[in-house]
């Protein structure tokens, strides 16, 4: 066999502007205003089914309500995650490099290829345009995930 395809990995990482920081805080800022309506309809929700409980079923409320509650902890622990990744987003330093997403690319490769350089490919995105692929950086930059 004189060569192999193989399926790589493929690490965006996006430089930071001010662009990506605002786009990313209006992303976060929208998706925690999405989880308080989804907790508001749930308050709606439990109401209403414990209401009905109450009526046709009275001893399947303490479940129920205990289900509604391990929910609405859920919900808020979601809530939580992205209000503390919206602060993360402000302290993110202006060049600086973040993982915004992985990806896989076939590569072919052959006996004497160098390995670092096959399987170490990134896309580096400065607002929202390819503006470097490079090769040859297998893992360990240190950067943060998005």
């Amino acid at each position: 066999m004189q060569s192999l395809t193989l399926i790589r990995p493929v690490l965006i990482k996006t430089i930071v502007t001010e662009n990506y920081k605002k786009t990313l805080a209006a992303e976060l800022q929208e998706a925690v205003r999405r989880v308080e309506l989804d907790l508001q309809h749930l308050d709606f929700q439990e109401k209403r089914l414990l209401a009905e409980l109450e009526k046709k079923n009275p001893q399947g409320v303490p479940d129920a309500r205990h289900d509604l509650e391990q929910e609405r902890s859920r919900r808020l622990a979601s809530r939580q995650k992205l209000i503390d990744k919206l602060k993360e987003v402000g302290q993110l330093a202006l060049g600086a490099e973040v993982i915004s997403g992985k990806m896989e690319s076939p590569v072919e490769i052959k006996a004497g290829d160098n390995w670092g350089q096959v399987i170490g490919m990134e896309i580096i995105l400065q607002d929202g345009v390819v503006s470097a692929i490079r090769q040859g950086s297998a893992g360990g930059s240190g950067s943060s995930e998005r």
